[in-house]
């Protein structure tokens, strides 16, 4: 089996969007040929959870920046106060992302300019070193002959690009976010300046950029025009599907009995209120009042993250039919996923969600129910939904109202909502997604 050492920075965090993709690569890319060695940070406090891997795992030696700092800091100063990493790793973390956590705008402002002077290209930085010295024995002792990088952090691309100087790997850089092309990240003009010209120089010698959507990839391609560039949607996990069939053949799971309400189920975060179900509520509070509907005969239910959900039910008067049942384990939700009629997919309206698609869409492929999407008005994920039939795609009021009314309506008649989707759910599996990287691979040579 040939082998390919892939570098991945979120890949424990099992929890964690960022570490499915790179776990996935891991589980798959051996029915393929390709034996992976993945090179991760040792963080401590991360559990090694990889009993469902079967593949080589090297943990490397990892110093966060601010461990690194306050080490220097305290070899200088024998009277200063003792700083430890684990606090250093939350608060002044949280601090340097979100800089309006200081009451005082010029500690703010320090805070912020720190940020971007000594979290350059990222605070992971100091992981280079140790991760890079475990490749190249690797690469020296064994016959490796490709390399794949997974950001964030940029870290990861760092470290490819120099054991492809060194070693001329066939290489494969994966952006599951963009780096200065990312709408959700903003620099000073300074910090852009170089930002932009290290991703440059990083990438000028890869083999293939991947990223997760067509957009992004034409997005990415305005700054790389030579580059070239091949997006690979993530997707589900088989291995939830065999779950979700021996919870299906479970006498005690009651997934399919009839129920007197519909049903509408949300899991996940909200993003501090990003991700907001206003719209729904109103649409049907507005649906009530104009006696189209009636909300008692509605559940909606929410896992996960619960940002001002008691809040904007108390105002649309709904909060005797939203239930916030706090974050659950995932299998949990997938077994409540199975008893809903709708599954809600709820974005962030705006422009910047244009080339996103959320990882939750495909597990939603997986569970063949109806899908209701409120977010932004265009982009990548109002395509894939159109595209594939597996629901409705809204972005304001009045068409949040008519599809919310057809629900109604069909599950008052048939006690049901039909599923009518036209989707091949290989062609979103986490497997179908390894095989496309193992096509890259093999297909340099």
């Amino acid at each position: 089996m040939r082998k390919v050492i892939l570098i991945a920075f979120y890949f424990n965090q099992v929890n964690e969007i960022a570490s499915k993709r790179l776990r996935a690569l891991a589980k798959y890319l051996p029915q393929y040929g390709w034996e992976p060695i993945v090179i991760v940070p040792d963080l401590g406090f991360v559990p090694k959870e990889n009993a469902d891997l079967d593949c080589r795992i090297i943990y490397t030696e990892y110093e966060d920046m601010f461990s690194h700092f306050s080490k220097k800091f305290k070899g200088k100063s024998k009277n200063s106060k003792e700083i430890k990493s684990e606090d250093l790793n939350g608060a002044v973390d949280d601090k340097l992302k979100d800089s309006t956590s200081y009451s005082n705008p010029i500690a703010s402002k320090a805070i912020s300019l720190a940020g971007e002077v000594f979290a350059y290209p990222d605070g992971m930085k100091y992981w280079h070193e140790s991760a890079f010295e475990a490749a190249s024995r690797i690469i020296e002792e064994e016959e490796i002959e490709a390399i794949i990088s997974s950001s964030w952090p940029i870290t990861c691309h760092t470290i490819a690009k120099d054991l492809k100087d060194k070693y001329d790997l066939f290489w494969i850089a994966d952006l599951r976010d963009l780096w200065n092309m990312n709408p959700y990240v903003s620099h000073t003009f300074i910090r852009e300046y170089f930002e932009r010209r290290l991703e440059l120089k990083t990438f000028e010698n890869t083999d293939v950029l991947t990223t997760t959507t067509d957009l992004a990839a034409d997005t990415l391609a305005t700054l790389h025009p030579n580059n070239r560039i091949v997006p690979i949607l993530s997707g589900y996990d088989e291995d939830d599907l065999n779950y979700l069939e021996e919870l299906i053949k479970s006498d005690s799971a009651p997934l399919y009995d009839s129920h007197d309400k519909l049903k509408f189920i949300y899991a996940g975060s909200l993003y501090g209120g990003k991700r907001d179900p206003s719209n729904l509520f109103n649409a049907i509070r507005q649906l009530e009042d104009e006696n189209k509907l009636d909300s008692s005969k509605l559940s909606i239910e929410f896992y996960g993250d619960s940002t001002n959900l008691k809040e904007i039910a108390e105002k649309y008067g709904l909060s005797d039919i939203v239930e916030i049942g706090g974050k659950i384990s995932h299998e949990d939700v997938l077994k409540k996923q199975l008893e809903s009629d709708v599954l809600l997919l709820i974005s962030w309206d705006n422009e910047k969600e244009k080339m996103f698609i959320p990882g939750k869409i495909y597990e939603y492929f997986a569970l063949k129910k109806p899908v209701l999407s409120i977010g932004h008005k265009e982009g990548s994920l109002k395509d894939l939904i159109e595209e594939t039939k597996v629901g409705y795609h809204v972005s304001d009021l009045e068409s949040t109202k008519e599809v919310v009314l057809q629900f109604y309506n069909e599950f008052l008649e048939k006690g049901s909502i039909e599923y009518d989707a036209d989707v091949n759910i290989e062609d979103y599996s986490m497997k179908n997604m390894a095989r496309k990287f193992a096509d890259l691979l093999n297909g340099f040579n």
